[in-house]
């Protein structure tokens, strides 16, 4: 089995690919940017723990799955989309973009916290955005969504 595997690592490497692609919906400029993000976050996050001497593998742990969780609710948006006539990655997108931010906000704080100045055009345009990201899902006492919505 070893030396099958040795003689085919190429292709079950392409296989595994094949089928990540098409869970995340492919490898576009979106996707990069949040694959990106995420990365620079994760690193970012370890550099600061490092330096101001409060790194935390609980908290690293559970940034992991936060991130996880982004993973698997793209994926989830992905096959969504693909059950819309149009065919056009509207929730992915959404998704992506959403990502994005929340991910590139984390890096430049983490990079503030370490004392790295921050362009004033970046800190205004983020101030103009805090409060209207979306917010962690509420869950009620038997693990379901609670319905938030105003009550008429």
């Amino acid at each position: 089995m070893k030396q099958y595997l040795q003689m085919h690592s190429d292709t079950v490497f392409a296989f595994i690919m094949t089928g990540i692609t098409f869970a995340f919906g492919g490898w576009d400029k979106a996707f990069v940017a949040f694959c990106t993000f995420l990365i620079l976050d994760i690193f970012t996050g370890m550099i600061k723990g490092a330096s101001n001497g409060a790194f935390s593998s609980r908290r690293m742990r559970q940034g992991f799955k936060t991130k996880a969780g982004y993973l698997i609710v793209i994926i989830l948006a992905t096959t969504l989309d693909r059950l819309m006539p149009e065919s056009m990655p509207i929730l992915r997108t959404i998704c992506l973009w959403f990502y994005i931010f929340v991910e590139g906000t984390s890096v430049l704080e983490n990079l503030a916290q370490m004392g790295v100045p921050i362009p004033k055009a970046i800190v205004d345009r983020l101030a103009v955005l805090k409060g209207k990201s979306g917010e962690p899902a509420e869950l009620d006492k038997d693990g379901h969504f609670k319905n938030n919505s105003p009550k008429e």
